[in-house]
């Protein structure tokens, strides 16, 4: 696997994922009754917008740089902005980190992450813990053992990286099979648009 999203943290696909999930969990938090996020690509959890890989991009500079200076935003982004003001000035939160954020006692986050050293990463970022559980291994293998959750509510965020041949209609039959078993929760399912018509099939 080559990709590593240290090149890509905070750019204009996470802004647009991340503050779709902080609107969803939002909304979950409105019934007292206690809700499940399971993050089926956790990576790393914290990433260092100073670091080489994203100073080599850009792309955090040219989208959430740009919202975090900005004076006047959609009043949808302001939670999400706000969230990531509490990670400044050089970190960059992943979804596993927003939803641990998020998260009341009684809530639960299950993050998923296949790479070794992503894992390790993320392990480190939210050991400490109690209301997470962290599984090395494949979504594709662990998803099917966690849904539905024992709380029957939740949101599940399936984001691969598209990388090999065939991951979209792995990635689609994957969110088919969980829908099945957990009708009632919330998806955000992430998608490569430059594969149209497999995305519009």
């Amino acid at each position: 696997m080559n990709y590593r999203h240290a090149y890509h943290a905070g750019n204009f696909a996470d802004v647009l994922k991340h503050a779709s999930l902080v609107a969803v969990l939002l909304h979950l938090r409105k019934k007292e009754t206690p809700f499940a996020v399971i993050d089926c690509h956790g990576g790393r959890g914290l990433y260092d917008l100073s670091s080489i890989e994203a100073k080599k991009t850009g792309e955090a500079d040219a989208a959430i740089g740009r919202l975090l200076k900005s004076d006047a935003v959609p009043g949808v982004l302001q939670p999400y902005l706000d969230l990531v003001r509490g990670f400044q000035p050089a970190s960059y939160p992943g979804s596993p980190l927003i939803s641990a954020r998020l998260l009341r006692a009684s809530d639960r986050l299950i993050a998923i992450e296949k790479q070794p050293d992503e894992y390790a990463a993320l392990t480190t970022a939210l050991s400490n813990d109690r209301r997470v559980r962290l599984i090395h291994g494949d979504y594709v293998t662990e998803l099917p053992k966690l849904v539905p959750p024992p709380q029957r509510r939740g949101v599940i965020l399936i984001d691969p990286p598209y990388e090999k041949d065939g991951e979209f209609a792995e990635a689609t039959q994957a969110l088919i099979t969980a829908h099945r078993r957990f009708a009632t929760g919330i998806y955000l399912f992430w998608y490569p648009a430059k594969e149209k018509p497999a995305v519009e099939a």
